[in-house]
């Protein structure tokens, strides 16, 4: 399974977030943008004139270049650039990793294909005459990591700096991507990251604490990478002791969500535990991607017992080649049932494993340091 390519959008809205101090020329806080989706002719040639004159309209005052619809996109940007530039529109040219230019899935970006080292000084080169052209992004980053090594970047940065230090390179990473690994490794060798798709002010703060180094509260989710492969029965869960009450019903009340909506199902499952015992399942597959209130009555499932074992799973019953996913949990409220911690004490609940599943839970606050300030941008979907 794929993630659908950034390609295959049409148009995204960006915001700048964060400012990183040490950049030589950061952008506007303002940073309001859009991608692809660029104006063409029947030549196929794109019409830089009637494109400039829309984004103006729209307000825009960074446009993402993407080179890969055509061979002649390259040829093309250098007509954009003075046309743009005259309208004050800054200028980032955006790049296919691998993954979406090589083989059936398209294209590489043309003229210089897979040769990043290359595109690096020339994009530099071209900075220097156009001087709106201040920026460059590569697509999909994470899922070509075996390619982007920090060594890599290292190499690709020395190029393009040693042309115009000033040029910016931001890499494009999914949220579920970000984490003190990645920005710990990365930081020296980026000056930025385009992150898609941010969906709520916890996400956010939860992005800015890896890039800035700053403390990261324990997250109360469940988290299976892409571009890794597991195994039927692999999982990861968190457990918690209860007491039951007298009273009659008893029932579980939470919020969850998770952040795939596609059609692929019978892989990755949600599952409430009574002493490991399934009382709530419920595939990843479709639906939406926001909170809802989820209620369990799990009377008959702690029936004559005094203490029982809940837990939160997430289970994969066919093992996957490519498909991440993360899980969110929040609010847990009982009706006669007496947890020894709630989801605000997450580091309190005991957790358990097999294959590369990851969570937030029974796991302590790490504490940051502030040691380095990456900015971030924030990309979301649209037309």
């Amino acid at each position: 399974m794929m993630k659908a390519p950034l390609g295959a959008c049409y148009g995204l809205v960006l915001w700048f977030l964060a400012a990183n101090t040490t950049m030589a020329a950061p952008p506007s806080p303002a940073h309001l943008a859009d991608y692809d989706a660029e104006l063409r002719g029947p030549d196929g040639r794109v019409d830089t004139g009637t494109l400039v004159a829309r984004l103006k309209e729209l307000g825009v005052g960074t446009y993402y270049w993407l080179v890969w619809h055509a061979e002649t996109d390259w040829d093309d940007l250098k007509l954009f650039l003075p046309k743009a530039r005259q309208a004050n529109i800054e200028v980032w040219v955006y790049l296919v990793p691998p993954s979406e230019g090589s083989g059936t899935a398209g294209p590489p970006s043309k003229p210089f294909g897979l040769d990043f080292h290359r595109w690096a000084e020339e994009i530099a080169r071209l900075s220097l005459q156009e001087t709106n052209l201040t920026g460059w992004v590569i697509d999909d980053f994470c899922a070509n990591h075996a390619l982007f090594t920090p060594a890599y970047l290292r190499q690709m940065q020395a190029r393009a700096k040693s042309i115009n230090r000033h040029l910016m390179f931001l890499p494009l990473m999914y949220f579920s991507e970000i984490n003190a690994r990645f920005a710990e490794d990365y930081q020296p060798v980026i000056d930025g990251v385009v992150v898609a798709y941010l969906q709520d002010r916890e996400e956010i703060e939860r992005t800015w604490a890896f890039l800035n180094d700053a403390p990261i509260p324990a997250a109360t989710d469940f988290v299976y990478p892409w571009d890794t492969p597991s195994h039927e029965g692999d999982f990861v869960m968190a457990s918690q002791a209860a007491k039951v009450q007298a009273g009659g019903r008893c029932r579980i009340d939470f919020r969850e969500r998770d952040d795939f909506n596609g059609p692929t199902a019978g892989y990755h499952f949600k599952q409430v535990l009574v002493d490991s015992k399934p009382v709530w399942e419920e595939d990843v597959a479709g639906g939406p991607t926001g909170w809802r209130q989820i209620q369990v009555d799990v009377t008959q499932a702690v029936q004559g017992r005094s203490n029982v074992t809940i837990a939160f799973r997430l289970l994969d019953k066919r093992g996957v080649s490519n498909f991440g996913v993360r899980w969110q949990l929040d609010k847990l409220r009982a009706e006669n049932l007496q947890f020894a911690a709630d989801l605000t004490t997450p580091q309190a609940w005991e957790k358990a494993a097999k294959g590369h599943f990851e969570t937030g839970f029974g796991e302590p606050a790490t504490g940051g340091k502030r040691r380095f300030h990456v900015p971030f941008i924030s990309m979301t979907a649209g037309d």
